[in-house]
């Protein structure tokens, strides 16, 4: 006979909503992936716009360059070379602080890309999948206990109690409403199988469940 599962295993729906509750799962950390994804690949873009920045002061540097040969000019030389050299101290400075965001920019955009596709996920991989597994051993376990017929009686009584504490009150007034104590017995646990998504006729398909 199957062990008493976690009192977790209880706060999961029926079987049949259960089914909408993981395609909603699915939908929500689908569109987070994908929202993180789209959000890490276009702050990755920026690092063109470095790129064109450190372009531009490569450009800069080798102008301020071919100034500072002109530094010789008699007159006007001495000028034009501390112009040139001045702009070669700004273009490098400009490239170099370029190459330097890119990689900032390349870190930032898997930081965001993970962030949002994961944080908003979390009670996601860590609350509901593990209620989800322990639904999942708990209707194998039942389903072993029905073929195998182990503890007929037991077992039918182990699963009626186990709807009384599932079942809301409208359910379990409408599930033992009329007939004897036995029938009122297979009701709640057919009810409860119906809520694991199994087939209540399994209580009488089985040996020793009838």
């Amino acid at each position: 006979m199957p062990k008493p599962a976690s009192s977790s295993g209880r706060l999961l729906p029926s079987a049949r909503a259960l089914r909408v509750v993981d395609f909603t799962m699915a939908l929500w950390v689908g569109a987070w992936i994908g929202l993180g994804v789209w959000i890490g690949v276009d702050v990755h873009h920026l690092v063109r716009l470095n790129d064109t920045v450190a372009a531009d002061g490569t450009a800069v540097q080798q102008i301020g360059h071919t100034l500072s040969t002109l530094s010789s000019i008699p007159f006007v030389g001495g000028t034009i070379g501390r112009t040139g050299a001045q702009l070669q101290h700004a273009g490098a400075r400009s490239a170099a602080g370029a190459t330097a965001s890119a990689g900032s920019i390349r870190q930032l955009s898997v930081l965001l890309a993970i962030g949002v596709a994961l944080l908003p996920s979390v009670p996601v991989f860590g609350f509901y999948i593990p209620l989800r597994i322990a639904r999942m051993r708990e209707r194998r376990a039942v389903r072993r206990a029905l073929r195998s017929g182990e503890s007929g009686p037991q077992l039918r009584a182990f699963l009626a109690q186990r709807a009384v504490a599932t079942l809301d009150y409208n359910q379990l007034q409408a599930t033992v409403d009329g007939g004897d104590d036995r029938t009122q017995e297979q009701r709640l646990a057919a009810a409860e199988l119906r809520r694991l998504g199994i087939d209540p006729r399994a209580l009488t398909t089985y040996g020793g469940v009838s």
